[in-house]
């Protein structure tokens, strides 16, 4: 008998996109300033708590033809044949992105943008900005529509808000998206301490296995599992002053995605203000998909040295497999963990021919490393991955997406349990001992071991590596075939093998911890073969039942 453990983990992304268009001949215009500001204020009070209803009032902030901008919305709507509800919240966030552009029309940063949609209380994560600059003799709404079109081609927005005035001798046109795909009772932004963390809702068509992930002020995160869904009521009790980040996923059509996220302040106001990290990675020089990936292990590092973990490996192979998932993601122009053509993040990695106990991804978007790598550590989801203890090696692939003026990068991270070096000769006696440890606890009696099953079983945990034909169900049939010499003492042999990545990950094999077994043999090997992650373990645990 054969087993192979697997504790596998997608977690969902983040995303900023931009489309500017000036069109026409001409040097380009001026849309913005460069940023200055070393501290950003919220013009208005902050919402009370964050909400999924739309309030009432027009999606739209005033200026020019705000009405070509609405029907150039609503036609790209019908072409993509999707619903768009407009949001006040999201035409005020279209209003206060207008006022921070770039030279070239770019957006604030990710950071900046959540700071005030949280602030607004939505909910979502990080909506998407559109930004056009049009000659006031150009079509708003053929402009609109055919930028609008390509934004819900690539992802299913649900909400939307706008913005329009005149900047420079055109028109600023700023669309905010967003993706709404639950429905939340009402979440104080601010709270009492001690009071439980409580999410109640219900996940909309298309979403289900609804899980609830709150990091806490001193970096722990908690994941709770709510049911198949759809209406879902969590409670997570709190004790710690200041701010829970708080997010609800779901399963949904491209794998597990972050539905929310959004911080909640225990025992303080929520900040009206902020300022904004001004790390920069790139050095002065314009990021090109080779420096980022560099720099975004780098900040991978850093932020795992904080919490006192060791640096990881990265690996050429898992590089292949997360530039493979980036490079597929940007052809046919989807943001997911599960593909289409490749499947899931484990099925990718198995394709590869590695084999691992542990499987996280991460995928994130942004226009340079450090975004990138903020916008990871701000989901809880993706930060327990970035800092999981158990995860050694990593791959990053890096995908550019060119724009007007500004290059994205596309980013997946793929994280995996590689075992290090261990003293093989005393592993047996660790798993023996932990085996009986569980044996004991279900009121089975202790194992004791036989030296013929445990030369055996060494034997065959080594010849496992030293070839890379026998299966691990062709090691222990072979393994147990070898003794019928002795089987006169016993009435039954058997066995059970796993390839880990860990001891403890072979500590819980069923078969051992049958109750009527009373005798085994173990052997523990290291090595690399072509269809195992390096350094792997192969467990052989031989069982005898006495006559």
């Amino acid at each position: 008998m054969t087993h192979r453990p697997s504790r596998t983990r997608f977690l969902p992304l983040l995303g900023l996109s931009l489309a500017v268009g000036c069109p026409g001949p001409g040097p380009r215009t001026r849309l913005g300033t460069e940023p200055t500001d070393d501290l950003v204020v919220a013009p208005t009070p902050g919402s009370p708590a964050y909400s999924t209803r739309p309030p009432s009032g027009e999606p739209m902030r005033a200026g020019g033809d705000h009405g070509a901008v609405e029907r150039g919305v609503a036609s790209a709507a019908s072409t993509r044949a999707v619903t768009l509800t407009g949001d006040p919240r999201l035409g005020e966030l279209a209003e206060w992105v207008a006022a921070r552009l770039g030279p070239a029309g770019e957006p604030p940063s990710a950071e900046l943008l959540d700071f005030y949609a949280w602030h607004l209380g939505l909910v979502e994560p990080t909506p998407h900005v559109m930004v056009l600059g049009l000659p006031h003799d150009a079509s708003i709404e053929e402009h609109v529509q055919r930028s609008a079109a390509q934004f819900l081609g690539r992802q299913a927005y649900t909400h939307w808000g706008a913005s329009v005035i005149p900047r420079s001798g055109l028109w600023l046109v700023v669309v905010t998206f967003s993706s709404r795909h639950l429905e939340l009772s009402d979440l104080p932004r601010t709270q009492a301490p001690g009071t439980p963390v409580r999410v109640q809702g219900r996940l909309l068509a298309g979403y289900r296995n609804p899980t609830l992930v709150v990091q806490r002020p001193g970096g722990e995160v908690t994941r709770l599992a709510a049911g198949t869904g759809p209406e879902f009521d969590v409670r997570v009790p709190t004790t710690e002053v200041g701010r829970h980040q708080v997010e609800v996923l779901a399963r949904g059509p491209l794998g597990e995605e972050v539905l929310a996220n959004v911080p909640v302040y225990f025992g303080q106001e929520p900040p009206q203000s902020i300022r904004p990290n001004l790390e920069d990675t790139s050095g002065g020089e314009a990021p090109d998909v080779g420096r980022v990936g560099t720099q975004l292990l780098d900040l991978l590092d850093r932020s795992r040295a904080e919490v006192g973990l060791a640096p990881l490996v990265r690996d050429a192979r898992l590089d292949a497999v997360a530039r493979s998932h980036s490079d597929d993601m940007h052809a046919h122009d989807f943001v997911g963990h599960v593909s289409p053509s490749t499947g899931s993040a484990g099925d990718r990695v198995q394709a590869a021919g590695l084999r691992s106990g542990l499987i996280l991804e991460n995928i994130g978007r942004g226009y340079s490393a450090a975004e990138i790598h903020r916008g990871l550590l701000d989901s809880p989801g993706h930060r327990a991955n970035l800092v999981n203890p158990s995860a050694t090696h990593v791959g990053i692939g890096v995908v550019a997406e060119p724009g007007d003026g500004r290059t994205a990068f596309l980013v997946t991270q793929v994280f995996l349990e590689v075992a290090r070096e261990i003293d093989t000769a005393a592993a047996p006696a660790d798993v023996l001992g932990a085996v009986n440890r569980a044996r004991r606890a279900r009121g089975a009696p202790e194992l004791r071991v036989d030296p013929t099953l445990e030369r055996a079983a060494a034997d065959a945990a080594r010849a496992y590596f030293a070839s890379p034909g026998p299966s691990q169900q062709d090691t222990v049939e072979g393994a147990t075939a070898g003794l019928r010499g002795i089987s006169i003492a016993y009435r039954r042999l058997g066995g059970v093998m796993a390839v880990v990545s860990s001891l403890e990950e072979a500590q819980q094999l069923e078969p051992a911890l049958d109750d009527t077994v009373r005798v085994c043999g173990i052997g523990v090997a290291q090595g690399t073969r072509a269809d195992s992650v390096p350094n792997a373990l192969a467990v052989v645990i031989l069982l005898g039942w006495e006559r």
